[in-house]
């Protein structure tokens, strides 16, 4: 009877885990890679909560990241390129591939969730437009970054 009460209890409940990884701004490769076996309602709260558990130095909320890892805001995450072209830098995020259009609160984490990525991009404004939108910062290797 034990036996049954275990193989029910390894059936009943699944193991489950949702890898959390962050891609800088200098590397395609990851700066932090973490496995999630907490329940999570979105990803703004895996987020912010993975990072304070973590120890990881961040500035935002389950609604956005404006920094983690000691990235900068502001200002500091401004790049003039010419008088007709800027970057703006910050944190991007998709989840199982996917990035979506809407702020990570809003985003429910389910069972069948399985990664979120988390990279520094840059939207680029150039002659009066912006023209993309988090593209990865590593793909540019920015100076004022990586050097």
């Amino acid at each position: 009877m034990k036996n049954l009460i275990l193989l029910f209890t390894i059936f009943a409940f699944p193991a489950w885990a949702l890898e959390l990884k962050f891609i800088g701004p200098c590397s395609p490769n990851f700066i932090m890679r973490t496995e999630v076996t907490e329940a999570y309602r979105n990803v703004g709260e895996l987020t912010v909560a993975t990072l304070a558990k973590l120890g990881v130095p961040y500035e935002g909320s389950q609604e956005g990241l404006a920094s983690a890892f000691n990235t900068p805001t502001g200002k500091g995450a401004l790049e003039i390129v010419s008088n007709i072209e800027m970057r703006a830098y910050g944190w991007c995020y998709s989840v199982d591939g996917v990035a979506p259009e809407v702020y990570p609160h809003e985003i429910p984490i389910t069972p069948e969730t399985k990664s979120v990525v988390w990279h520094f991009g840059f939207a680029r404004y150039y002659k009066g437009e912006w023209i993309t939108q988090c593209t990865p910062a590593h793909t540019i290797r920015p100076a004022f970054l990586c050097e």
